[in-house]
């Protein structure tokens, strides 16, 4: 049984999970259209740059929500994943997890989104085990900060360490599928590292390395 790993934005889905959200939350009047999109703009091409700050971006993405409980944006994720997510999830994605699984391998999903929108993301394509930007709550309620350290670049790898340590699990035969140069350090912990649709640095990284590369 080997762990496979999962990017989830423009990898499991045909669409960035974040960016939804807010196209959600502005339709929803629950956040102002001309501010978020300007922003959203700006900090995603930053991010495809690979010099993103993640601690602006989600706080960026928290704000219309600050104050909230998780509890009171239930039904909205609910709605969320219904009208938004399950629309951009790759078919050949769902068919490369089934396959997986029937070979009893675990699947774990990490991504730079929050973990209230990872968490549930996952579960829709049938992974239970998920990692993603954790927020700091008080009183329950949602202040706009990253806690602990983000599933970014480095990140990625520091969190999957302290779940490989959790978890009592192993890299031994591990799979790692995503589309996006900023996963490098990440693609080189793993023994089978996949570019799934790739940005053109990754496409020259994984020609360069004889890494896998698929069309989902």
């Amino acid at each position: 049984m080997a762990l496979v790993i999962y990017d989830m934005d423009e990898t499991l889905l045909n669409a960035d999970a974040s960016t939804l959200w807010i196209e959600y939350l502005v339709e929803q009047g629950m956040a102002d259209a001309q501010e978020m999109f300007a922003q959203e703009q700006r900090l995603m091409e930053q991010y495809r740059q690979g010099n993103l700050d993640i601690n602006e971006y989600v706080a960026m993405q928290l704000k219309p929500n600050v104050g909230m409980t998780l509890e009171e944006l239930q039904p909205h994720i609910e709605r969320y994943i219904d009208q938004k997510i399950r629309p951009v999830v790759r078919a050949d994605a769902r068919s490369n997890i089934a396959e997986h699984r029937a070979e009893g391998d675990r699947c774990l999903v990490i991504s730079a989104s929050t973990t209230f929108l990872v968490t549930p993301i996952a579960k829709e394509v049938g992974i239970d085990d998920a990692i993603g930007i954790d927020i700091h709550l008080e009183d329950e309620r949602i202040v706009g900060t990253v806690k602990g350290v983000p599933s970014y670049r480095e990140g990625k790898v520091t969190r999957l360490e302290q779940w490989l340590q959790q978890e009592s699990e192993q890299m031994s035969g591990s799979w790692f599928y995503t589309d996006l140069h900023n996963d490098l350090p990440l693609l080189e912990q793993v023994c089978n590292p996949v570019a799934v649709n790739a940005d053109d640095k990754l496409v020259c990284l994984a020609q360069e390395r004889g890494w896998q590369q698929v069309l989902w």
